[in-house]
Order: structure tokens, then C-alpha cells, then sequence
């Protein structure tokens, strides 16, 4: 008896054959093809179910379980399921149903024949035309499923259809019901737009992490289609501590297990006072910045983990948190400590960042002050939603149009650039703002901003070390 179903392979579920024979010997369950402890612990719980549901297990009869591929060291929460079938199915204790192509059966056993839905189950990347018989069914997936609830129902299982197009993402309020000044307000629309790298430098006090938490709300809608694999109802947002370890935030162990810049994919890592982090975690993030991927080796085992992310940092720039470059600011400490905090931050990491923008406190609050000129999150959720429309529909009619003309080449951008990033940077900036504005083509003033974001304050942080 031949069964399909799924097992572990780094961060993925794949799909894998559970074949089962019975030889006369003595009524044991033995697993073949690399099994690891959790499956060799499933021989309790499977005849344990069996007996409790009423079924006989085989008195005079050794049983075979051989797991292919048998190259690969297989770890699964729900193979007991497929081998308890198998069991039944072989021993003619429930008809065996017909074969069905991408027909799957995983789920875990209770000692009483209750049958669970593991929890890895939405790690399943499965075709739309994938089933899978699993147990008791909670929240949306991109396959089919039947459920059961014991093992005396395996063969009467309930359909229970992913209805995606039900499902509605919920934008998250933490940015809607702030008013930001007008220059934070134009920055967030930009990340929120054109999904750069962002790093905010500034004293404390000036708004760093609360303008990065705020992103989040303003973050194009995620595919349903992701959601409901993931059982979110939104882009994920992770913050992890400063004192996280480099392994903690990209991932490892034996076998390699992701980190938390996994879990951020296709959402937002904020990484609130980047300087306090380890030079470790800093360097570790410039390939999954570049690539949108991880790769984990551990030993012999080595793993590729999504990590297509987008990254808002915040820090000072100084032990007191008051300098930023340019600023006449008192310090209490000694200037060459000011510049031994910055220099925490690596080149190479820091032009990873398409985006540095140095924050200001605000002086709102101040009886004397002028009232200072603000944008709600409502109106900035509201102009980034126009500019998507008209860059949805200006993509669809001009494809890849070139939207630099002649003049701005050859005389508004810089002689040189400090690194080609930063020439890349600048070009994808000016885009966005070009769309931001609904201009089919960039403005000489688009390139102005553009500079103003990703080239001048790169070459202040450059020359205050």
C-alpha cells in the first residue's frame, strides 16, 4: 500500500511516499528512509488510536514503513496519519479508496483516534489543485482539503473549500489615527510606495519609532492568496530586541530552522536602535537585503529561507542621542566616542540603505511655536492609494517606457556617485516620486528629492566619522 503525504525539508513542506508492507514477525511498526525522533515516536500513538477506534492491530505481522525519498532526513508531525491509513487501507479494515493525483494525507494522531490538524500544514506551498486529508480545518489555505475527526470517519471526509476570495486583508490603525509633519508625511507615502530600505537618524525624541512602527499601515494590500497561507490578515511586522543573536534573526541550528527575518517576509523589519545590535546581526542582513533570500548552512545540511523584506531602522548617532551631521548641538561627551558610536555602523551595511533621513524634534508643542504644518495618516493612506491606481494603469498601457529624457542623463544627475548603489538608489527614488505625483515622466524637481534622500545625507554620515 502505497500513500502520499508530506514531511519537513528545512522551512518547507514537501511532498513524500509512505509505502507500507506486512511480513510475519512480531507486531512492530519499523520506519525505513533517515526518520527522525519525532516519526519514530508516532509508533505509540498509532496503535494506541488504532485499538482505541474499535480496529485490530496485526498480532503475528511486522510492518514496513519505507518514507521516500530515503536520501533525505525526513522530519513530520503528520505522517501518522498516512501510515494508520495505509495500515487500515492494506489490512482491508476500511475499503481503500481510489488513487487520486495530488492526493496527500497528513495530520496528527491523538492517543484516543482523534485526528489534529498540524500546524506546519499552512508551510504547504500546494498547487490550487492540491487535496490534503487532514484533520479538524481552521483558517484559509491555497488547497484543498478534507477533514476528518478520527480515524472511524477516514473515509467520509468533510470538503472544506479555501474560499480566498472571501477573505479581506485588515489594515492595521497604528499609522491611520496620527498626524505627521508634512516631511515625515512625504517620506512615509515614499517608503510605502517604492518599498525602500530606509534608515532614520536623529536625537531622541524626535518620532524614529514611532514613524517606522507606522508604516505598516500604509503598506500596499498583501495577495490573498499569501494571507491565507500564512493565517495573517496583514503584512507581517517584526521588531526583534537589539539583543537578539545573528542566529536568532537569520536563522540556523541542526537542522536549520528560519529566523526572524523570515518571518518578516513580504512585510516590514524594523530594527529600532540598529547601532545597539551586534556588528553580527548587521553584516548578516546584507545578503538577504540584496538577494531576498537567507541561506543557512549547518554542517552537511544546508537551507535557502525566503527573506524578501522590506527594512526601516532607526538610531542616534551619538551616546547623548542628540547630534545629527550639520547640527549645532552641545554634546556632554567627548568627540572621539561620538564618532566610535557611529562607526558601529559599517559601510557596506549602510549603503545597503537606499534611504537616509535624518529626523528632527518637532517644535508643535512649544507655547511660542508656530502651529507646524501636519498630514493626517487618513490623507496619506489616501494620496498612496491614487498613486497606486494611476501606476497600475500607466504599467498596463506603457509597459517599461523609459521615463528619464536625454536632459536629466546628462545634467542633473551627479559627475559621480559614491557607489552604484547609490546611482541605483537615486534613479528608483526618483521613479517613485515620479509616481507619487502621477507623472508619466521624471521631473527635474523629482531629482532634486531624490538626491536629497539617498545621496546628501550618505555623504554627511561619510564625512562626520
Amino acid at each position: 500500500m502505497k500513500v502520499m503525504s508530506l514531511a519537513r525539508e528545512g522551512s518547507k513542506l514537501i511532498p513524500v511516499e509512505v509505502e507500507l508492507i506486512l511480513i510475519p514477525g512480531l507486531p512492530q511498526i519499523h520506519f525505513l528512509g533517515l526518520p527522525d525522533q519525532v516519526i519514530r515516536e508516532s509508533i505509540h500513538r498509532i496503535k494506541s488510536a488504532i485499538r482505541h477506534q474499535g480496529f485490530e492491530f496485526p498480532k503475528t505481522k511486522q510492518i514496513l514503513v519505507n518514507i521516500r525519498p530515503q536520501h533525505i532526513k525526513k522530519s513530520s508531525r503528520g505522517v501518522e496519519l498516512a501510515v494508520a491509513a495505509a495500515l487500515l487501507w492494506e489490512t482491508g479494515q476500511l475499503p481503500a479508496p481510489l488513487g487520486q493525483s495530488h492526493y496527500y494525507v497528513y495530520g496528527e494522531l491523538g492517543l484516543n483516534g482523534e485526528v489534529y490538524q498540524p500546524e506546519d500544514l499552512r508551510e504547504f506551498e500546494g498547487s490550487t489543485d492540491a487535496t490534503v486529508l487532514t484533520g479538524e480545518c481552521s483558517g484559509l489555505m491555497n488547497f484543498q482539503r478534507h477533514c476528518i475527526d478520527s480515524l472511524k470517519n477516514l473515509n467520509q471526509p468533510a470538503n472544506v473549500p479555501a474560499d480566498i476570495e472571501s477573505f479581506q486583508p485588515l489594515r492595521p490603525n497604528l499609522g491611520l489615527e496620527i498626524q505627521f509633519p508634512r516631511a515625515q508625511a512625504r517620506l512615509l507615502q515614499i517608503l510605502a510606495l517604492g518599498k525602500h530600505h530606509a534608515l532614520l537618524a536623529g536625537p531622541a525624541g524626535s518620532g524614529k519609532s514611532t514613524l517606522a512602527k507606522a508604516l505598516i499601515s500604509f503598506l500596499e494590500d498583501p495577495r490573498k492568496e499569501e494571507l491565507c497561507r500564512r493565517k495573517i490578515n496583514w503584512s507581517p511586522l517584526v521588531m526583534p530586541h537589539h539583543s537578539i543573536s545573528a542566529l536568532s534573526l537569520v536563522g540556523g541550528g541542526v537542522p536549520p530552522k528560519p529566523g526572524e527575518i523570515s518571518k518578516a517576509d513580504g512585510g516590514l523589519l524594523v530594527m529600532d536602535e540598529l547601532l545597539e545590535f551586534s556588528p553580527a546581526c548587521q553584516e548578516a542582513l546584507r545578503e538577504p537585503l540584496e538577494e531576498g533570500l537567507i541561506r543557512v548552512v549547518r554542517g552537511l545540511k544546508s537551507d535557502v529561507f525566503a527573506a524578501k523584506f522590506q527594512l526601516v531602522a532607526t538610531t542616534n548617532l551619538c551616546p547623548c542621542g542628540q547630534w545629527v551631521p550639520g547640527a549645532d548641538i552641545s554634546c556632554r561627551f567627548a568627540r572621539h566616542r561620538c564618532t566610535s558610536y557611529q562607526q558601529k555602523l559599517s559601510g557596506p551595511f549602510l549603503d545597503r540603505f537606499e534611504i537616509l533621513f535624518f529626523t528632527k524634534k518637532s517644535n508643535t508643542f512649544h507655547p511660542s511655536s508656530k502651529a507646524e504644518a501636519v498630514m493626517g495618516g487618513q490623507e496619506i493612506l489616501k494620496t498612496l492609494e491614487q498613486a497606486r491606481q494611476w501606476r497600475s494603469e500607466f504599467t498596463l498601457t506603457n509597459g517599461n517606457k523609459e521615463r528619464f529624457d536625454s536632459f536629466i542623463r546628462e545634467n542633473l544627475w551627479p559627475k559621480e556617485f559614491s557607489s552604484r548603489r547609490r546611482f541605483k538608489a537615486a534613479r528608483q527614488v526618483a521613479l517613485t516620486l515620479a509616481d507619487l505625483d502621477q507623472s508619466d515622466k521624471v521631473k527635474p524637481a523629482h531629482i532634486e528629492e531624490a538626491l536629497q534622500l539617498t545621496v546628501y545625507p550618505f555623504d554627511k554620515m561619510t564625512q562626520s566619522f
